[in-house]
């Protein structure tokens, strides 16, 4: 007798364990899949720390961050049979764990998101030199205790603190349109390194197909980050993630969207520095309006004044990426 559970496993699709030994640093249509998927199936994968180190920690980029080594180290890319140009993709987190007990961030906040001169007031960016990277003094362990979901830094004095972790996934996209290549350090509309930190467990992401096959990455695991990403980082980490694709078929988008029990969030990602805010603002409320009045099937005047009067946005990157949110339990049902 089949089992229950492994009866609706085949009923949704087909589940693959995909544990690549090697890495992409870049979103690109022209890597070789790690594994080739359908509409429905499910991936199970382990994602490397954003200096190239595993769940067992161990380094599997010598020198992380020097050429030819830039960006995130990528876990993929996945090939989704079907997707083509003007589609897009659901990708569902099933599971996004902790799976070993330690991370690690920057020693102190961007000085830019401070005023003038405030972060050398308060301490110079110096922890201990070669503590995880050669000839790096800026980078601080941080004990992640996966039994009791608690994160807690190595301070040099006082009495420290304890989070509790709330694991998320830094790097999560596709191939970029055109002929351009991404490395995954940067951000746009294809997802890339958006460090959003409600890229979580029980998250749905959407994200527009530009390549046939569209070629899907996730990695750069963080335990948990702040909003804005002042440190420039999260707690970098490795992470168990398990993810189902969905392909939808002529459903456009210009940008990706994310979905979890509470708010529908159009995500205005671009890359960090590259512009003003503002214009991922205006691409995030343009796409708000667009998914209120296509699929939730709000009128124009409905959708602006439901925008004016209930949109919450997030600093997703202090210099790049804004989302414009509206809570579900607002929306008309229809």
């Amino acid at each position: 007798m089949i089992p229950f559970l492994l009866l609706q496993a085949i009923a949704m699709g087909a589940v693959h364990e995909v544990y690549p030994e090697h890495h992409s640093r870049v979103f690109s249509p022209h890597k070789e899949p790690v594994a080739r998927i359908r509409s429905g199936d499910t991936v199970i994968t382990r994602t490397w720390d954003s200096g190239g180190a595993d769940w067992k920690g161990v380094k599997h980029i010598p020198h992380p961050y020097v050429y030819p080594e830039t960006g995130n180290p990528l876990m993929g890319p996945f090939y989704i049979e079907g997707a083509e140009l003007g589609d897009s993709i659901e990708v569902h987190l099933d599971k996004v764990r902790l799976n070993r007990n330690y991370g690690y961030t920057s020693y102190r906040l961007n000085p830019g998101v401070l005023n003038p001169d405030a972060a050398e007031k308060l301490y110079k960016n110096f922890y201990k030199m070669d503590v995880l990277r050669p000839g790096r003094a800026d980078l601080i362990p941080w004990d992640l205790d996966l039994k009791r979901g608690m994160a807690r830094p190595r301070l040099l004095e006082g009495p420290g603190f304890e989070l509790p972790v709330r694991p998320m996934i830094g790097c999560i996209g596709v191939a970029p349109m055109g002929e351009h290549v991404a490395t995954s350090g940067p951000s746009g509309s294809y997802g890339g390194n958006m460090d959003y930190n409600e890229v979580v467990e029980g998250a749905t992401l959407y994200f527009p197909v530009f390549h046939r096959g569209a070629y899907f990455y996730v990695g750069d695991g963080h335990a948990l980050q702040g909003d804005g990403e002042g440190l420039g980082s999260g707690v970098e980490t490795s992470l168990d993630v398990q993810f189902t694709v969905k392909l939808r078929k002529g459903r456009r988008l210009s940008i990706p969207r994310l979905e979890n029990a509470d708010y529908i969030v159009s995500i205005g990602s671009q890359a960090e520095f590259s512009s003003n805010s503002d214009v991922a603002v205006r691409a995030a409320n343009t796409d708000m309006i667009e998914w209120l009045t296509t699929e939730h099937k709000l009128t124009a005047p409905e959708a602006h004044l439901l925008m004016g009067a209930a949109v919450k946005h997030q600093i997703v990157t202090y210099y790049g990426t804004v989302t414009a949110m509206i809570p579900k339990k607002l929306l008309p049902r229809r």
